[in-house]
């Protein structure tokens, strides 16, 4: 960010000064929110390795190779316990009232975005947005975390494309975060496809491996079983919710997800499930976990935690079932951050939640470490990516 000696025609130091709440001349703070995997311990066996470690370990990179237009970064860490209602809106408050952070990483639930970007009008990076939520903000929100409703909509039409739902009853089940997308998404795409279902379900019950997803789950069964569905199309993370529900019921018609990464939480869970019963699945996604290794701008990012004094990132093909899924934590620092410096380095010297979202809508073509390559626009703040 220094002059060259001669200065002639040659770029000019930025002049930075405090330009927002959480924008200072040397620095921009920012609120890092992650799900704490350690409250569920007892519940379900996850590991994703330390969210605050790898977003700090890519921080720290991105500060040592001269910071945002030579702004360091100052991460504010908030883990949200999803089994307190109240641990969501405490972290929100905290980063956007007590810290003021200019922007908040997250790595969250859809269903606790609002609180950063309707009513505490803070910009987000990260998440996955749906129409209903997006719609609703006031402050910037940009991710490389395609639209659930635009997402379910390409992936039910391509199960169609494949036959999945040829000769089949369906039944259609959602969770309570997702009901929207189904009844909004889902349902009509399956009605232009000529598909209609036999029965349709929303599972209220907002956590895995529990008695009370056990009863819901299993009511639910012997309705679809009794009408003789054979295919359950389970929208977002409502599929986990429906594995956990049948595993012991000796009902396990066919599956087709449009969640995979929520799948996850029931086929990686170290405390060992009943995988015969997704014989025969079928899920669509984005770029997943097995996919990630082989991206050079993630093993980049690997290299980073790794020299940071972290634990081996493990190859997540190879893993043993009883090893951490330590991959989760760098992906979602990587992409975060990435996607992050391009939109704050567009918005230049004057950081301000207005800049921030014009630079982010007008940002175009960045290829975001694990997800490809987006394009960012008014009418993609996801990216639009693959």
């Amino acid at each position: 960010l220094e002059p060259e000696d001669d200065g002639a025609g040659e770029d000019q130091p930025v002049e930075l000064f405090a330009s927002a709440a959480g924008v200072s001349a040397e620095s921009i703070k920012v609120g890092v929110a992650y799900i704490d995997l350690s409250a569920l311990a007892g519940i379900i066996d996850l590991d994703h390795g330390s969210y605050e470690n790898a977003f700090r370990a890519i921080i720290d990179d991105v500060n040592a190779n001269g910071g945002v237009l030579g702004r360091s970064i100052e991460p504010v860490f908030a883990p949200v316990d999803v089994l307190d209602p109240q641990s969501a809106d405490a972290a929100c408050l905290r980063l956007t009232e007590d810290e003021e952070v200019f922007v908040v990483f997250a790595s969250t639930q859809t269903t606790q975005v609002p609180c950063y970007v309707d009513v505490g009008e803070t910009p987000v990076v990260g998440a996955v947005p749906n129409d209903e939520v997006a719609a609703k903000a006031r402050a910037p929100w940009f991710t490389y975390r395609r639209n659930i409703d635009e997402a379910t909509r390409e992936i039910v039409e391509g199960f169609a494309e494949r036959g999945i739902f040829d000769e089949a009853t369906v039944g259609v089940v959602a969770s309570i975060d997702d009901q929207q997308t189904m009844e909004d998404v889902a349902l009509p795409v399956l009605a232009d496809l000529g598909v209609e279902p036999a029965e349709t379900a929303v599972i209220t019950t907002p956590i895995i491996f529990t008695e009370e997803v056990e009863a819901e789950v299993g009511v639910i069964a012997s309705r679809f079983e009794a009408l003789g569905v054979d295919l359950v199309l389970a929208v977002g993370g409502g599929v986990a919710l429906w594995t956990a529900g049948i595993e012991d019921i000796g009902y396990a018609p066919r599956l087709a997800t449009t969640d995979l990464g929520s799948l996850r939480a029931y086929i990686r869970d170290r405390g060992g499930r009943d995988l015969s019963i997704l014989e025969g699945s079928v899920a669509g996604n984005q770029p997943e976990q097995l996919a990630w290794w082989d991206d050079p701008l993630t093993q980049t990012c690997i290299e980073i935690v790794e020299a940071s004094g972290e634990p081996e990132i493990l190859d997540p093909n190879t893993r043993a079932a009883d090893e951490p899924e330590n991959i989760v934590s760098v992906n979602s620092a990587c992409a975060t951050v990435a996607l992050f410096v391009a939109i704050a380095e567009a918005a230049g010297a004057d950081l301000t939640s207005e800049t921030f979202g014009a630079a982010g809508e007008s940002l175009g073509e960045l290829t975001v470490p694990s997800y490809g390559t987006g394009t960012w626009t008014p009418d993609a703040p996801d990216g639009d990516l693959p």
